[in-house]
C-alpha cells in the first residue's frame, strides 16, 4: 500500500525530468531576445502588438535546448534549427493595428 502511493508522488515528477532539462532561455537570452524583436516589429505593427508578439515568439522557443537557443542567438545555428524555429514563432500571429 506505501508504496503504491509512494509511486503515485515519483512517477510524475520523474515524467517531468526532461522537460526541466528544456524548459528556459539561457541567462539574459530571453531579454535580449526581446529587446531586438521588438524593436524590429514595432515599426510594422506597433509597440504594444510587438512585444506580444515577441513574448509569444520567446514562450514559442523556451522549452528547446538550452544550446539550440544560444546558437539561435548566437546566429550559428543550422540552417534546419532556424527553420524549425521561425515556423514556430511564424504561429504567433502578429496582427497590425487598424487604421482608423
Amino acid at each position: 500500500m506505501h508504496l503504491n502511493r509512494l509511486f503515485a508522488i515519483v512517477a510524475p515528477v520523474v515524467l517531468l525530468l526532461p522537460l526541466a532539462a528544456h524548459a528556459d532561455w539561457p541567462k539574459g537570452e530571453r531579454e535580449k531576445y526581446m529587446a531586438q524583436c521588438t524593436q524590429a516589429a514595432t515599426p510594422q505593427i506597433g509597440a504594444a502588438a510587438a512585444k506580444s508578439h515577441c513574448a509569444c515568439g520567446a514562450d514559442a522557443i523556451k522549452s528547446y535546448p538550452a544550446s539550440d537557443i544560444q546558437s539561435l542567438m548566437d546566429n550559428k545555428a543550422s540552417p534546419e534549427l532556424q527553420q524549425k524555429a521561425l515556423g514556430q514563432i511564424a504561429k504567433c500571429k502578429a496582427n497590425p493595428p487598424a487604421k482608423k
